[in-house]
């Protein structure tokens, strides 16, 4: 922009925007022959890409600059000085690297009234910053948020800062109660704090501010005590936010004659008491107001009528019921509305869907309201959420916002078959698990797939094949094209439905793909080995209760990120390959902070941000347990059981230190148990019954000190039960059932005093003596044989009596002479 006056360059602005949509971002070095405009008074260029390149010396030289953004530009240094400098914005430009920050930031100019340095990956503590120096006292606005400062404000740090009208200061690491020199600053309108860990009673931090504040930001803090009822008092007030602390007691009456009010949030506290209507007589500039997530009730009379006209409000998990409250037929604005497990019963009123047509975000989940839905949802054109997750709504599913994103109807009664249509395309969640839901999934429906990233259709009576969804163009048909679609999924859930064919070939675009649970259906086929390659990201895999048959593809042990394995209840047949052994994640003890797949950690926390639980159900410790949300990252498992595998367990198994539940069971695995199984350091359940395993049971199972669940029962095990650590804490005998040749506690069967092991006999230090023991040993031997011989030529009732008469004689002779000689070498020793 040049000056009507004098046709100077005076502003210049190469802000990336991308609501303009720009065609070009500056990424190489800014050129010196900017300096040619030396009447620039205004300079941004914000948002754009200089690769983290340090920002040039020669910027310093703009001596008529007041206005300088650099913010979100990825520069990487600080800015030398600008004498003239009025405003300068350099939010997001990491200056973690830059050394001489702080000395840099006592050079600023005088002239100086804005300074905006949020998010520059700034480290020190609010002591260590030169806010005492006369060049920053005239500041108007400090901007210090999303840095990591840390530790308390000073006392006397702001004092002398009495130009200063907004603070931000959210976002950092700061503790403990502000200072009583906040007072001073009798222009601060703006004071944001949240995100931090100040703490101390309420009434008191309020006490050190000056009563003209306008906006007051404290969410996610350590706060408590209760509201002052002289609150009414900081009559400027126009935004209150004191979210997620702890504060008690209940909300003063006094708060509804804060007329200026237009945003208040208190949710997340633990505040009681009944809010009345009295409490909101003045407020009737009040546009947002959140209380959710405390013990309050409204009691307020059914025809009334507030003096506000709310466009966003959040009452979840207030009392608002039993029937829903008359008074949102008033908020003809609203945009957000928000009553999840507001004890709300009934059906809707019919003037609901009218009232809110312009919302934006709707959740009435986890009530009991019942009815059907309207036919069509699509008058809800602003819809980017709707959430009306366990309740009792009926009917069939309707026809979707064109713009809707998430949609969660789970725990209903909604039935009939998907549409041909959804409405939607650009839909990235379909929550419709725990329905009634009938027939195919539709091979129109691929066209919704575009964007969707979580599909969760669990529990349902879907029956049929999947489709297979390809494209070739814009165009979508089933069986054509080259290209898969679907490649945003993320998790796809199909637990517990009637669906059956192969193993999808759509699933081979779903790069992205890391839960995918297709559990108690009626899928069959070979498992392709292509999963490896084309499902690379894969945490959750749970193919359980199907009918899938051959082999287990060894290339499943390149999924790197694979936590859970569930293969148990199909026919799956050959050996458990070793180097099925190599799953990486389950080698790790702490997959959730060290291997994550992060794509569905963060769905999981949105759809937990629904108060909708995420859940994995594993079948572990002898029974099936949910997990849910976050719980499913701790979970490592491996679950083969139930198929006819063959041939031995892998003694590479050893390696899987992370894994928590191990089940082998019904399978026809025979060998020892292997004694590598101790690597299994994080183990919780092992399940090894009805194969068939011999030999003895490895004593090495005493050190895996997590071990809760343990069933060897129905194998061919044999030989004393070892004891020892974490075995002395199974008494229950019925896991060792089956094995007739186990002894020892805790069954009832007593090992014989006469199973003294050799090797506990030859404990000598000398061997000299070796060929003397064996000859005896084999005399033995001979007398035994020769006997058993002879009786075998006489009758066959005699052959048995004398059977068992002559292993017991033989037995005896043994022992006898064994110990005879063991005593006669320890006197030879003494000797």
């Amino acid at each position: 922009m040049c000056s009507n006056k004098t046709g100077h360059v005076v502003k210049l602005d190469l802000r990336v925007d991308h609501d303009r949509l720009l065609p070009f971002s500056m990424s190489s070095d800014i050129s010196p022959s900017l300096l040619a405009l030396e009447h620039l008074n205004y300079l941004d260029l914000s948002f754009n890409d200089f690769g983290g390149r340090q920002i040039p010396k020669f910027m310093g030289s703009f001596k008529n600059l007041k206005y300088l953004n650099l913010s979100n530009a990825n520069f990487g240094a600080w800015l030398p000085r600008l004498s003239s400098l009025k405003h300068l914005d350099m939010s997001y430009v990491n200056l973690s690297a830059a050394v001489d920050w702080v000395q840099a930031l006592s050079m600023l100019p005088t002239s100086l009234r804005v300074l905006h340095l949020s998010g520059c990956s700034l480290n020190a503590t609010l002591a260590s910053l030169p806010l005492y120096s006369s060049n920053l006292t005239t500041l108007v606005t400090l901007d210090l948020e999303y840095n990591d400062f840390q530790g308390p404000i000073p006392n006397g740090l702001l004092g002398n800062m009495t130009s200063l009208k907004e603070l931000q200061l959210g976002g950092n690491d700061l503790v403990g109660m502000i200072p009583k020199t906040m007072k001073n600053l009798h222009k601060l309108k703006v004071l944001d704090l949240g995100w931090n860990q100040i703490s101390g009673d309420i009434a008191e931090l309020m006490e050190r501010l000056s009563h003209k504040i306008q906006s007051l930001y404290l969410m996610v803090n350590n706060l408590n005590g209760s509201l002052p009822t002289w609150i009414e008092n900081m009559t400027s007030l126009s935004t209150l936010d004191l979210g997620y602390n702890s504060l008690t007691g209940s909300i003063p009456s006094g708060m509804g004659k804060l007329t200026n009010l237009s945003y208040l949030d208190l949710s997340s506290n633990q505040l009681i008491g009944m809010i009345l209507e009295d409490y909101f007589t003045s407020l009737t500039r009040l546009e947002m107001l959140d209380l959710s997530n405390n013990s309050l009730t409204m009691g307020v009379h059914p025809n009334w009528i507030p003096p506000f006209r709310l466009k966003e409000v959040d009452l979840s998990y207030c009392k608002l019921g039993p029937h829903f409250p008359a008074w949102i037929q008033s908020l003809t604005n609203i945009t957000s509305l928000g009553m999840c497990s507001a004890v709300i019963t009934g059906r809707l009123p019919d003037w609901f869907w009218n009232v809110i047509s312009q919302v934006e975000y709707l959740d009435l989940s986890l009530n009991q309201i019942s009815g059907v839905l309207p036919m069509t949802l699509e008058f809800l054109s602003t819809a980017n959420s709707i959430i009306l997750h366990s309740n009792q709504l009926k009917g069939r599913l309707p026809k979707l916002p064109r713009g809707l994103r998430y949609l969660d109807l789970s725990r209903n009664y909604i039935s009939g078959s998907l549409p041909l249509n959804l409405g939607s395309i650009e839909l990235k969640y379909l929550l419709l698990s725990n329905n009634l839901i009938s027939g195919t999934i539709p091979s129109s429906l691929c066209n919704q797939l575009q964007s969707l990233e979580a599909l969760d259709l669990s529990n349902n009576h879907l029956s049929g094949q999947l489709p297979e969804c390809w494209t070739s163009g814009n165009s979508f048909r089933a069986k054509s094209g080259s290209r898969y679609i679907g490649s945003n999924l993320v998790i796809v859930n199909f637990y517990n439905n009637s669906l059956s064919g192969k193993f999808p070939l759509f699933f081979q675009g779903c790069q992205y793909l890391s839960f995918l649970d297709l559990s108690y259906n009626n899928f069959f086929g070979n498992l392709p080995a292509w999963i490896a390659t084309r499902l690379p990201n894969l945490v959750f895999l749970l193919l359980k209760y199907n009918m899938f048959f051959s082999y287990i593809p060894i290339k499943l042990s390149r999924l790197d990120h694979l936590q859970v394995l569930d293969l148990g209840h199909n026919n799956l047949s050959g050996i458990i390959d070793p180097s099925l052994m190599n799953f990486k994640a389950m080698t790790l003890t702490s997959p959730y902070t060290s291997d994550l797949n992060t794509n569905v950690a963060y769905i999981v926390d949105n759809i937990d941000g629904f108060n909708d639980p995420f859940s994995l159900f594993v079948i572990i410790k002898g029974q099936i347990l949910e997990y849910q949300n976050d719980e499913i990252f701790f979970m490592l498992s491996l679950d083969l059981s139930e198929n006819g595998l063959t041939g031995e367990i892998p003694k590479q198994i050893g390696a899987l230190a992370g894994l928590k539940n191990l089940n082998l069971s019904s399978n026809r695995l025979i060998g020892n148990i292997p004694e590598t199984i101790n690597g299994l350091l994080s183990l919780e359940s092992l399940d090894l019954s009805n194969n068939e395993l011999f030999g003895e049971i490895p004593p090495t199972l005493s050190v895996l000190t997590f071990l809760s669940h343990l069933n060897l029962s129905y194998n061919n095990l044999s030989g004393r039960i070892p004891s020892g650590g974490q075995l002395e804490t199974f008494d229950d005998s019925t896991i060792y059932i089956g094995n007739n040749n186990l002894c020892g506690p805790p069954t009832s069967k007593n090992c014989s005093g006469n199973q003294t092991t050799i090797s506990d006999l030859l404990e000598h230090k000398d061997g000299y003596d070796m060929s003397s023991f064996y000859l005896s040993m084999g005399l033995g031997f001979a007398i035994g044989f020769w006997m058993v011989f002879g009786t075998l030529l006489f009758k066959r009732a005699w052959r048995t009596t004398y059977f068992l008469l002559v292993d017991n004689i033989y037995d005896r002779i043994y022992v006898f002479i064994v110990l005879k000689w063991a005593k006669l070498n320890a006197k030879i020793e003494k000797k």
